[in-house]
C-alpha cells in the first residue's frame, strides 16, 4: 500500500471514529456531494470539476456506486522534463 493510500485510509478511520462519538469533520477537508436522479449529469459535474473525462460513457452505461475523488493540486513544472507527468489517475 502506498503512503497516499495509507494516509487516506487513516484519515477515513479517524473521520469514522470522530463521527461515532459525535464530532463531525475534525479534519477540515473540502467535500462536495453531488446528488440527483439517474441520468441527471452527476458524473459530468464531477468530470468538469476535475477537468478530465475519466468515467465510462455509452448507451446503457451508468455509474452504479459512490465515487470518492481526492484532488491534489500539483503546480506545473516551469520547464517540461521527461520525468514530469501532467496527470495521474488511480482506480
Amino acid at each position: 500500500m502506498s503512503m497516499d493510500a495509507s494516509l487516506i485510509k487513516t484519515i477515513n478511520k479517524l473521520q469514522d471514529a470522530f463521527s461515532t462519538v459525535g464530532v463531525h469533520n475534525p479534519v477540515d477537508l473540502p467535500q462536495i456531494v453531488v446528488i440527483g436522479s439517474q441520468s441527471s449529469g452527476k458524473s459530468s459535474v464531477l468530470e468538469n470539476i476535475v477537468g478530465r473525462d475519466f468515467l465510462p460513457r455509452g448507451s446503457g452505461i451508468v455509474t452504479r456506486r459512490p465515487l470518492v475523488l481526492q484532488l491534489i493540486n500539483r503546480p506545473a513544472p516551469t520547464a517540461p522534463t521527461a520525468e514530469s507527468d501532467d496527470e495521474t489517475g488511480k482506480f
